[in-house]
């Protein structure tokens, strides 16, 4: 891995250096400057095989390849391979079960867990050209102890998706997801999430930290209301299902939900009085990888302009890089993209670490056993 803002070029030899320069002339002839130099570092550093990544669903090559179409191009002969994590927690597991991604993303809010972990290693800016142009406040959620171990790019809000034909809320708020008169017709999310969902309203005084009787609180809030629940969904090709069905009319929901739902009923993404909590998609470079460079340089195609208003048009999802804007004014508006801190207080709780966070993971085991 390279040091922390130590230019890569400094710690090269004279005769890397030569032979960098000489690659690089080869390569140049056939495919331009910018390709050359990257096949050079590749070929010079000995990266060879094909990109490991950890992903969401609809982020490889089920869908998400505008994403990294430039890398694409770039490094023809190390196309990322994909490996599909339904959540932090999954991801967490699989590595521990012993998968070597070259790289992976969770969210804002598990930053500080991996950075303390031992399981990843700081990336290096300098290295993704694209870099300067990625939201500051988002850049600094990235970081831990003046390392930048989370490179930001896609963000949006946990929220409620309503069928504003069948639904008439008592109030815009998360208790919509426990309100008795559509029983059978609610969709949770299959995540310790919603426990600090529960605490935000039952009033606990901090949602990510809660005191023993919070969480016992929140728990037993939980069970008590789980009998609404028609499904606890964990991928949203599972939740499109049932909602485009008509299966459910209400759910915990993403951006691309609204997205996807909208085409089908109408629709609302309301943002709860209590917040909805935001969160921002952190790439994060496994310690030990044999791929850096080929790693950044994914990154860097993840975090150009033209990824990022992709990903805004098409799934609905905000994009840490400032250049980039939807097409569409409803989505505009909808991310609140004119906002560079829509993300936080007074608009949003940024999700953030659960020092707890063993303890939650347990206790959410123990709602969907209920």
């Amino acid at each position: 891995m390279d040091v922390e803002g130590e230019p890569f070029d400094r710690r090269l030899s004279r005769a890397d250096m030569l032979r960098l320069a000489g690659l690089a002339a080869g390569v140049g002839v056939v495919a331009g400057p910018a390709a050359a130099a990257d096949a050079a570092v590749a070929r010079l550093t000995q990266e060879s095989g094909r990109l490991q990544v950890l992903d969401w669903a609809g982020y490889g090559n089920d869908g998400g390849q505008a994403m990294f179409k430039a890398y694409v191009h770039k490094h023809p002969h190390n196309k990322p391979q994909f490996t599909q994590m339904a959540n932090e927690s999954d991801a967490l597991a699989k590595i521990q079960a012993g998968a070597h991604p070259d790289l992976f993303r969770p969210y804002v809010g598990w930053v500080k867990y991996f950075a303390q972990s031992g399981l990843v290693q700081p990336w290096n800016p300098k290295l993704i050209p694209n870099f300067k142009h990625l939201n500051p406040f988002m850049v600094k959620a990235g970081k831990y102890q003046g390392h930048q171990y989370g490179i930001p790019d896609d963000w949006g809000f946990d929220a409620i998706l309503y069928r504003k034909d069948k639904v008439h809320p008592k109030a815009r708020s998360w208790n919509l997801l426990f309100d008795e008169r559509y029983k059978g017709k609610i969709a949770w999310f299959d995540d310790l999430e919603m426990i600090t969902i529960a605490g935000l309203v039952t009033h606990a005084k901090n949602p990510w930290n809660q005191s023993s009787a919070e969480l016992s609180r929140s728990v037993d809030f939980l069970k008590k209301k789980k009998h609404v629940a028609r499904m606890t969904w964990s991928s949203e090709t599972e939740l499109w299902q049932a909602f485009g069905s008509g299966e459910v009319w209400i759910a915990y929901a993403w951006p691309n939900d609204w997205v996807q739902m909208r085409k089908k009923h109408p629709v609302v993404y309301m943002h709860p009085k209590e917040k909805p909590i935001a969160w921002v998609g952190m790439f994060m470079l496994l310690k030990g990888t044999p791929r850096p460079h080929l790693s950044h340089a994914y990154v860097n195609a993840w975090s150009s302009k033209a990824s990022g208003e992709w990903l805004e048009n098409n799934y609905g999802y905000g994009h840490a890089n400032v250049e980039a804007k939807p097409s569409s004014s409803a989505l505009l508006k909808a991310l609140q993209l004119t906002n560079p801190k829509a993300v936080t207080l007074p608009n949003a709780y940024l999700d953030r670490n659960i020092p707890n966070r063993a303890t939650y993971a347990h206790l959410w085991e123990q709602v969907k056993a209920a």
